[in-house]
């Protein structure tokens, strides 16, 4: 988070230093002339450590075992914004794919930010800096499911905040992390009105990109609570902004939700030029992954609410690009989806060669041989006819389940 253009900003309003320090202006004009003196010189000191402290951290990281990341803190060479600044970086490129580190440089992050001397930087600047040291913090443990140690570091960073009475835009930004929290722990009522009010002050302050963020988030709680008008009104409130920045992943994840809300609503061809976009998009973004789950997901839930024909076509395309992306079992789960749909409507004879089909590419892929033996049962139950969707669904969730039991081991 940067500081030196606000307070280039502050040094010449006296409005704003007013709205930002939270405090009565100084009614003698030395006292103002210092103030403004202050904000000044602040902004040059944060201009000169960025200038100073150039891929500092990345340097260190790199040079430095991971089990030791924590020891850099007693480096006095970090304890500046700069540095945070690049901590912070090093926080988000690594949240994806390498949650535990991303989480042991925010700890990192949170240590150096607590030893800064207070006076090294005007009181506002310091607690914006230890508020998102804690806020990276904060999202790494949410990450990382750990989310009673992730809402209570949220709440450090809101703390900080609390004596300064209009840094809204960085109490927002703090609160998105904790409603985020909140919506992933299953606390819905706790965490809707969070995210609406972090929703209206990114727009107040035309942060187009967390905007789009914290719409997502609010829209997704509403999609939760089975409030699918509301969701999509806030969907679509924000599908506007993630035009305008070109934010495709996030535009490819509205159309998706939508189509979701759209197919719970009745709307069908809604639905589906919802689903169409998001397919799209995700295949402009080569997100060769995401395209067949839209498809599938698309299709199940299309099915469920009594749109067959739809539904089947969304399975089969879906389980056509998971065999070309090389993805077998996620394709022959989507063969067991269809299988359900044949089955319930009485043509067996396809159900049974579907299923053969899995068999087959199971068997070539070499994967796990309780699942091989679960779909060859079904197999055999179609050719008795003593199968039902519900014998079909139940070899789904096995065969599913035996995925997840490889994933846990691996990780």
């Amino acid at each position: 988070m940067k500081h030196a253009d606000d307070l280039d900003h502050l040094a010449g309003c006296a409005r704003c230093r007013q709205r930002f320090a939270g405090k009565s202006l100084p009614t003698d004009s030395g006292e103002r002339l210092a103030r403004k003196r202050e904000f000044a010189a602040a902004a040059v000191r944060l201009e000169r450590e960025r200038n100073d402290a150039v891929d500092v951290v990345a340097r260190h990281l790199r040079e430095t075992p991971a089990e030791e990341w924590p020891r850099l803190a007693d480096l006095p060479a970090l304890r500046n914004n700069a540095a945070l600044e690049q901590m912070s970086e090093e926080v988000r490129k690594r949240l994806h794919r390498r949650p535990t580190e991303a989480l042991t440089i925010a700890q990192l992050s949170t240590a150096v930010a607590a030893l800064i001397p207070d006076g090294l930087y005007p009181p506002l600047v310091l607690a914006q800096v230890r508020a998102n040291a804690w806020k990276d913090r904060a999202s790494a443990l949410r990450y990382l499911a750990r989310y009673d140690e992730a809402l209570d570091a949220a709440s450090r960073g809101e703390e900080y905040l609390t004596p300064f009475a209009a840094v809204e835009h960085d109490r927002a930004i703090v609160r998105m992390v904790k409603g985020m929290v909140l919506f992933q722990s299953g606390r819905f009522e706790e965490a809707g009105p969070i995210l609406a009010e972090c929703r209206r002050v990114f727009a107040e302050h035309h942060d187009h990109r967390r905007h789009v963020h914290s719409g997502i988030a609010e829209a997704n709680v509403l999609y939760e609570t089975s409030r699918y008008a509301e969701a999509s009104l806030v969907y679509g409130a924000v599908l506007d902004d993630a035009i305008v920045t070109g934010d495709l992943e996030s535009q490819a994840s509205i159309h998706n939700n939508l189509g979701y809300c759209m197919t719970h609503l009745g709307e069908y061809d809604r639905a589906n030029i919802h689903f169409s976009e998001a397919i799209a998009k995700f295949t402009d973004l080569g997100f060769t992954a995401e395209v067949p789950r839209t498809e599938r997901g698309a299709g199940l839930i299309l099915v469920g609410r009594g749109q067959i024909a739809s539904g089947l076509a969304h399975l089969r395309a879906a389980r056509r690009d998971f065999a070309a992306a090389g993805m077998v079992e996620e394709a022959g789960l989507c063969a067991l989806n269809i299988a359900a749909v044949l089955v319930d409507r009485g043509e067996g004879a396809e159900a049974r060669a579907l299923t053969q089909n899995v068999i087959d590419e199971f068997t070539a892929a070499g994967l796990d041989e309780r699942a091989i033996a679960a779909v060859v049962r079904l197999r055999d139950a179609i050719d008795v006819d003593g199968a039902t969707a519900e014998t079909v669904r139940n070899v789904h969730a096995f065969v599913e389940s035996l995925r997840e039991d490889v994933c846990c081991v691996t990780n």
